[in-house]
């Protein structure tokens, strides 16, 4: 019974000096306080895509070395003088989060509400049916030449027809380690 007691004792002691040497040694081991770096963040237009209106994608051999920004495959972007108000298929996109550049496609994913057709929505909205997959309520429309994807998404947003209207951006989602 005295072991039993002495053996309870002494555990409590180790426990009790490893304690307060642990909270000792933290103290002597405080890393000093850095500053908190700030992120530079631009609203977004759509999503987390920011239009980027003063800057092209046009074929390599008809770009000019000094309005080249950079490279994209064959491609180059070039930044130019004269700013367009119109978002159509191919405008550039930048994306808020990666800083990555991507095309717009000129397609428009839209999930239906019930009882509306894709038909319904293209021709209220003034669109083209591109695809429509069969057994679910999604449909991807495209805008006319000439037509601004931005207005068209948030008039669709805004009708009765679609339950939610995403601009498609063709995005490299994925990339080689």
């Amino acid at each position: 019974m005295k072991i039993n007691k002495l053996i309870v004792l002494s555990t409590a002691a180790c426990i009790s000096l490893s304690a307060s040497a642990n909270t000792s040694f933290d103290e002597r081991l405080q890393l000093p306080k850095k500053q908190v770096s700030t992120i530079k963040y631009t609203k977004a237009d759509f999503g987390s895509y920011k239009v980027e209106r003063n800057l092209r994608l046009v074929p390599s051999s008809v770009a000019a070395d000094e309005h080249v920004v950079m490279q994209k495959g064959d491609m180059a972007v070039v930044d130019v003088a004269s700013k367009s108000d119109l978002v159509t298929k191919g405008t550039l996109v930048r994306n808020v989060l990666t800083n990555s550049l991507s095309s717009l496609s000129g397609n428009i994913t839209v999930l239906l509400r019930d009882g509306i057709t894709a038909s319904d929505v293209a021709a209220a909205a003034g669109l083209k049916v591109v695809s429509v997959f069969p057994g679910t309520k999604i449909a991807v429309l495209a805008v006319n030449d000439g037509q601004d994807i931005l207005v068209a998404a948030e008039q669709l947003n805004a009708s009765g027809y679609a339950k939610e209207a995403r601009i498609e951006v063709l995005e490299t989602i994925y990339t080689a380690q």
